[in-house]
């Protein structure tokens, strides 16, 4: 074999490194966006199944089995949150002020994709603007979620708003 074949062969086989290289950093790249996308769909699920039972419970405790015609009425927004310290009895919207869980947060277990930690926070708002937070009873009610995993950086938020009407 000659000096011009050697040459040849050897910039063969660098060419072909090159293109293996580019493939696994190509599939490592892929794959990585794969789960931080599986992560964040899984995020948002949670999001959306917490805010999709909150909102399927009654305004208030107040609500739950009798009209209210008065914002006096309704829990003081100090209160917002589980009455009596129950956490298994989630039956009105405010219970799901701070989930029960260390550091008021709780702890989703996937299995597939880790743990996730999931903190909420109820507050009136004011009706003309859901981004007010009022400091006295009103007839809507906003429900903040955060859900994040700490595998991933992203921390994905959430929010709907809750309002109480009476005839």
């Amino acid at each position: 074999m000659g000096t011009g074949q050697t040459l040849l062969t050897v910039g063969a086989i660098m060419l072909l490194g090159a293109v293996i290289l580019s493939t696994n950093r190509s599939l490592i790249n892929n794959s990585t966006i794969l789960l931080n996308t599986n992560i964040g769909l899984e995020e948002v699920s949670l999001a959306t199944s917490i805010m999709e039972e909150a909102t399927g419970k009654a305004f208030d405790e107040n609500t739950d089995t009798n009209t209210v015609t008065s914002t006096s009425q309704l829990t003081p927004p100090a209160s917002l949150g589980q009455e009596n310290g129950d956490t298994t009895d989630l039956n009105d919207f405010d219970d799901f002020n701070g989930l029960p869980g260390g550091n008021g947060r709780i702890e989703v277990d996937t299995l597939s994709t880790g743990i996730y930690y999931v903190k909420t926070k109820v507050y009136y708002v004011s009706g003309s603007n859901p981004d007010v937070i009022s400091n006295i009873a009103t007839w809507h009610k906003r429900l903040d979620i955060w859900v994040w995993n700490k595998d991933v950086p992203d921390t994905v938020k959430m929010h709907t708003v809750f309002s109480y009407w009476y005839f």
